[in-house]
């Protein structure tokens, strides 16, 4: 109940619509209605360095009865864009499981690259 995947694509971490609608107790089509007025007013931002897929990307998934739907994506942003506006116990619980899993993956990714990297000139003990 308490658990989210992290979705890898191209080398971001992102989060399914579906699973942040579970966590925090709203129904999907209610939150994608939400996120879809956030990406509405995002896009009045015109500075060039500032993309709405920082936060949030469009995707799909089929349902059991084979149609595809619409879902997001949501980064570690768009995860703190949700959590921002909840309140209450829903968004202490959404934040605090969202946080912990992003910086598990940042984790994961930091031992494997110092892993891969060759040692330092007085590294070798």
């Amino acid at each position: 109940m308490f658990d989210l995947t992290v979705i890898k694509r191209n080398g971001n971490g992102y989060i399914d619509s579906r699973e942040v609608a579970e966590l925090i107790g709203k129904q999907h089509g209610h939150l994608m209605r939400d996120i879809r007025g956030y990406v509405k007013t995002m896009e009045k931002i015109t500075q060039s360095n500032f993309g709405v897929s920082d936060f949030f990307l469009e995707s799909a998934y089929f349902d059991s009865t084979g149609r595809t739907l619409p879902c997001y994506l949501l980064s570690k942003m768009g995860c703190e864009m949700v959590a921002n506006k909840l309140t209450g116990e829903k968004g202490i619980l959404f934040t605090a499981v969202y946080v912990a899993k992003f910086n598990e993956m940042e984790a994961v990714e930091r031992a494997a690259m110092n892993a891969s990297r060759e040692p330092r000139l007085g590294e070798y003990n």
